[in-house]
């Protein structure tokens, strides 16, 4: 963190209610909370804002006594959000807080256009903006606005919508609100996502090859007669383990036993780089994009569909060109020996997690020349053996639901329901660590630049507001729990009990946001000494990188090398602050878009009852969770009606008796109340 007189750049974070947040950029945030912003410090700052805030260094003048019961004076009769609530602000206790003294970047804005006499107005989408704004008749006029368009807008940095309405100049229109797909190009707009190719991304993905030659083996290769030849492993037993509906195949697995009882462990990655050199128009936007983006009803790629779901992707049958990571591991799941080079390979079979778990259930051969069964069941033993390793030096688990959801042709959902995890999703995830681990070790001892996954250990405050929230069930949490084994115990102790969400959350917030740098490669969650992102270069520019690296390290020409090595380090701090950057904005959305679909699916359900479990507690509400992964709350008011109170030390609900009546944990039958899409809000009641 910067020295505290300083300006910080960040993002500011609205909260609807005059108040904010801004957290800061990546490269200066190094440990630090985000700022609490209060009302009068705003400077018409809205949520999405890239802005300068400066640490205000003397608490009393955050609150003067005139800001008390703030109002925002943008006010419409029929516009439910044409009001801000009294500003209530939050606890501020060991919060720094801030004075916005600048607005860098306005953010991507999405509103609906709606009238109001002859008047047009647009008012935001998101709800932590909570104004409107009016639309001058010229913009009106040009886009041919009606009420109920969804449109892209803009506001000048110099406007303060806090102190009265400002014009919104509207920049395109994304269709109407009803239409299909509109709702989730509402969030991907307004959360700033590419989704369109540039032309020249275009022009160049018509170029890219549909099938692999020795004419396109030499092209843009930086290798040719200058590394060791690609190695020709079409010969091996090589095949994919992926989801159902999964089309950019990444990475393909090969395992045998060597003669003195060893695993001979390789991974081969679609070598990406082959066909997006540096620089070259699809590696640009594919730096912009920074990764890809998986939601409900479509995917938004990092590459252009020519690459992600075509030459590139590790299909079965046909020729791949690769980057194989060849370990020997013994029966401790230590590895002894590795190579790391160019290969083409021609995955055998492509199976699916189901299909690989229901053969390790039966134990039937599903393949009269293969034996698969014996095959899969030495995954499975490496990957209790790499599991074992991992988990010995305190490598945490979350087992903390994750939805699936299926949606129609209409982009509408029909199902929802936990993600399964089984031995298959193990296995794969178990040899994708250990190679991962393995390169970022290479990096280190061949003192190679490297982009790395870095995972740093919680703070002391985080740790303190855990241990009080484990002291709830019990759990006393070491205060010097500097190392992860600490808070493995913990999730050993809450494992398969009422509690387990509820605790594994509260540890989850308690660890800072993995990210990358080039230059720290601990991995806290995973008790790992070395980590770094190798095996997704297709749809991770991260991973893309490091293997720039490590083809440069393969030239033979020291000359050349040094050279090439010097090429793919330039600019690596950045290309790691633009990698954690847009890896935050695409989990951001994939979390709106999940939770919009969770709403309309439970719309139609409104007064029907449901069994629950109580997920979170909050002065203002308690939330709840379905076995489908559906979240709601259940408000202050209908909680009061039951004659239970809130007790904030114990973070519960009691009765008069002061017996815990909900706690995370509770499970309890709820009614849907509402499903309110524009909100994406569920509102549970007894």
């Amino acid at each position: 963190m910067k020295h505290k007189n300083t300006p910080i750049t960040g993002t500011f974070t609205g909260t609807g209610k005059g108040f904010g947040f801004v957290t800061p950029d990546a490269s200066e945030r190094k440990g630090a909370d985000d700022i609490f912003i209060p009302p009068h410090f705003v400077l018409g700052a809205l949520h999405g804002d890239i802005v300068e805030v400066r640490p205000v260094i003397d608490t009393r003048a955050a609150t003067p006594a005139e800001t008390r019961g703030h109002r925002n004076k943008n006010t419409r009769g029929k516009n439910p959000r044409g009001k801000t609530p009294p500003a209530e602000e939050p606890q501020t206790e060991q919060r720094q807080l801030g004075r916005i003294t600048q607005i860098v970047k306005r953010g991507a804005y999405v509103g609906t256009f709606y009238t109001e006499g002859a008047q047009g107005y647009v008012r935001s989408v998101e709800p932590k903006i909570p104004y409107s704004f009016a639309v001058p008749p010229k913009s009106r006029n040009r886009f041919l606005l009606a009420d109920g368009h969804r449109v892209l807008f803009s506001v000048d940095k110099n406007s303060r919508p806090e102190d009265g309405m400002v014009a919104a100049f509207v920049t395109e229109v994304l269709g109407h609100m009803h239409d299909p797909g509109v709702d989730v190009m509402t969030l991907v707009r307004q959360a700033g996502i590419p989704y369109e190719w540039p032309q020249e991304v275009t022009d160049a993905a018509a170029r890219v090859p549909t099938e692999l030659t020795d004419e396109v083996m030499q092209q843009n290769s930086i290798t040719q007669h200058r590394v060791i030849p690609r190695r020709d492993l079409r010969h091996w037993q090589i095949c994919t383990i992926d989801g159902d509906d999964t089309k950019d195949i990444d990475d393909a697995i090969s395992l045998e036993m060597t003669a003195d009882g060893h695993y001979k462990l390789g991974v081969h990655i679609a070598d990406v780089t082959h066909y997006v050199p540096a620089a070259s128009p699809i590696d640009r936007e594919a730096l912009n994009r920074g990764t890809s983006v998986y939601l409900a009803d479509r995917v938004i790629p990092m590459l252009p569909h020519a690459l992600s779901s075509g030459i590139c992707s590790l299909f079965a049958d046909v020729d791949r060109l690769a980057l194989s990571c060849v370990m020997t591991i013994d029966d401790t799941g230590n590895v002894l020996e590795y190579e790391i080079f160019e290969s083409i390979i021609r995955s055998c079979k492509r199976w699916t997690y189901n299909e690989v778990e229901a053969l390790l259930a039966t134990a039937v051969d599903l393949n009269a020349t293969t034996n698969w069964w014996q095959i899969a069941t030495g995954w499975n033993m490496l990957r209790e053996i790499l599991w074992n390793k991992r988990r010995a030096r305190g490598a945490l688990d979350f087992d903390l639901p994750e939805a699936k959801i299926r949606v129609d042709e209409s982009g509408r959902p029909i199902s929802i329901e936990p993600h399964s995890r089984n031995r298959a999703t193990a296995i794969i995830e178990e040899f994708m660590i250990v190679c991962n681990e393995t390169i970022a070790t290479h990096c280190m001892t061949q003192k190679l630049p490297a982009v790395f996954r870095t995972h740093e250990p919680p703070n002391a405050m985080k740790l303190a507001q855990l241990t009080r929230t484990a002291i709830n069930y019990g759990i006393k949490i070491p205060k010097l729990a500097v190392k992860p084994k600490a808070l493995q115990k913990v999730l050993d102790k809450i494992a398969d009990t009422p509690a387990a969400y509820a605790v594994s959350g509260a540890v989850l917030r308690a660890l800072p946001q993995a990210l990358y740098t080039p230059d720290n490669p601990t991995h806290y969650g995973l008790a790992s000494e070395a980590y770094a992102h190798f095996t997704s270069p297709i749809r991770r520019y991260a991973d893309l990188q490091l293997h720039r690296i490590i083809k440069a390290s393969l030239i033979i020409d020291a000359t050349e090398r040094k050279a090439a090595l010097k090429a793919a380090k330039a600019d690596l701090a950045s290309i790691c602050a633009q990698a954690s950057r847009t890896e935050r904005e695409a989990e951001a959305l994939e979390r709106e878009v999940a939770q919009l679909k969770k709403v309309q699916f439970m719309q139609g359900y409104e007064g029907e009852m449901f069994d629950g479990i109580v997920s979170g507690i909050t002065a203002w509400g308690v939330y709840v969770m379905l076995p489908s992964t559906v979240e709601g709350m259940i408000p202050i008011e209908s909680i009061k009606k039951t004659g239970l109170r809130y007790d904030k030390e114990r973070k519960c609900f009691v009765s008069k008796r002061n017996r815990e009546a909900l706690m995370p944990g509770t499970e309890l039958t709820v009614r849907l109340i509402s499903a309110d899409e524009e909100e994406r809000k569920i509102t549970f009641g007894f």
